[in-house]
């Protein structure tokens, strides 16, 4: 009768925590295309961050075009402070993958991305 109670104990335990750290820390959204599979080096990835959002997102480009795009990919977007962020808390950390923008009548002139994170 205690191994009973002790297992069904520990079960309950268990799921409470898997529940938890799932709701801290859960698996979904996936991180945009563009920002999977980078380094685990900070300043390796964001080279790497840099040089994908470059290549996937060339002139002319309207802003119309890259809030799109973005926003198809996941990002949220702010389009009145010209940039685009998203947001992933994986523990011991909070990733960061963010698109600044200038525009220049309607169209972008400069894209200037940054990934980053802080961890425990």
């Amino acid at each position: 009768m205690v191994r009973k109670v002790l297992f069904w104990s520990f079960g309950l335990l268990t799921l409470i925590a898997l529940g938890g750290y799932l709701l801290l820390f859960p698996p979904f959204p996936r991180p945009p295309e563009i920002a999977r599979g980078l380094p685990s080096d900070f300043a390796e990835a964001d080279a790497e961050f840099a040089r994908r959002v470059l290549a996937a997102f060339q002139s002319p480009l309207t802003v119309e075009e890259l809030v799109v795009r973005l926003s198809d990919q996941g990002f949220t977007i702010h389009e009145e402070a010209e940039y685009a962020i998203f947001e992933k808390s994986k523990f011991p950390c909070t990733l960061r993958w963010r698109i600044h923008w200038q525009a220049e009548g309607g169209s972008v002139s400069n894209l200037t991305p940054k990934y980053g994170g802080a961890c425990l």
